[in-house]
């Protein structure tokens, strides 16, 4: 009898054993079998151009990666940021009056990007700002794209540029080459491509159709006599933005274009 309990015991004993080494084996397994992700990475520049004068700093994060402070104005930032097909929160501050220059939402191809911030208008109560990413250049050949920026109080708060190719400096192409409608001051316009091989020249109008104060129209057989004559930068075939400023001349106001930015 005595024989037969040891026995019994040393059964239930090696089924608990090998019950054990069987739960073992499964964890084991399970464990080795876990798919682990692994983060993956892509190269990010970032730079920050700004028309301040004093010197200014900024510190750049992406989500809740740092990717630098005490970032130099026009200094090119390269660091090594998580991929993500979803948009991540980009925020830009100025590190002296600790300040928000730009909190936006940006989607960081998988190739990596170079992001360029521009700081227009630098009084404490406007941002106006416009963000550059990507790398390749979607500007068609022989072509420039052009888009205009203005925040002079002399000018409407809305207002239409109409953009006329001169020919031989003789005569105006007419309609239009392009019209950008509704224009609103402290505000980027679209770009429009034009052809780099043309000069052009511009008129303001009300979007009643009214010339803006002291400007002539533009006659097509004498295209000097009115408008306001270009200033593209000096690259081509690229994106540029032209800022329209107003010179007062004893009461008569006189327009400027200029280049003020490309890429």
């Amino acid at each position: 009898m005595m024989n037969q309990s040891l026995h019994s015991q040393t059964r239930i004993f090696s089924c608990s054993v090998l019950l054990i080494i069987a739960m073992v084996a499964f964890f084991s397994c399970s464990k080795e079998g876990t798919i682990e992700t692994v983060p993956e990475y892509t190269r990010v520049t970032f730079e920050v151009k700004t028309l301040k004068q004093a010197p200014v700093l900024y510190s750049i994060e992406v989500g809740d990666f740092l990717v630098k402070d005490s970032v130099a104005a026009a200094e090119r930032v390269i660091n090594a940021v998580e991929k993500s097909s979803e948009a991540q929160r980009l925020k830009i501050m100025e590190t002296n009056s600790n300040s928000i220059l730009l909190d936006t939402m940006i989607v960081i191809p998988a190739t990596g990007a170079l992001y360029t911030i521009y700081q227009i208008d630098t009084a404490e109560s406007a941002k106006p700002l416009f963000l550059v990413g990507g790398q390749e250049s979607d500007v068609p050949v022989d072509t420039f794209m052009l888009s205009f920026y203005t925040n002079d109080p002399a000018l409407p708060e809305t207002f239409d540029i109409m953009v006329y190719k001169i020919i031989d400096f003789t005569y105006a192409e007419v309609p239009p080459a392009y019209t950008f409608k509704n224009v609103k001051k402290g505000q980027f316009t679209e770009f429009a491509p034009l052809a780099i091989l043309g000069f052009y020249m511009f008129e303001f109008r009300t979007p009643d159709g009214e010339m803006v104060k002291d400007m002539m129209p533009i006659d097509p057989l004498n295209p000097f006599s009115g408008g306001t004559i270009e200033s593209r930068c000096a690259e081509v075939n690229n994106h540029q933005i032209a800022k329209i400023s107003t010179v007062d001349i004893g009461g008569v106001y006189y327009y400027n274009t200029e280049c003020m930015f490309q890429y």
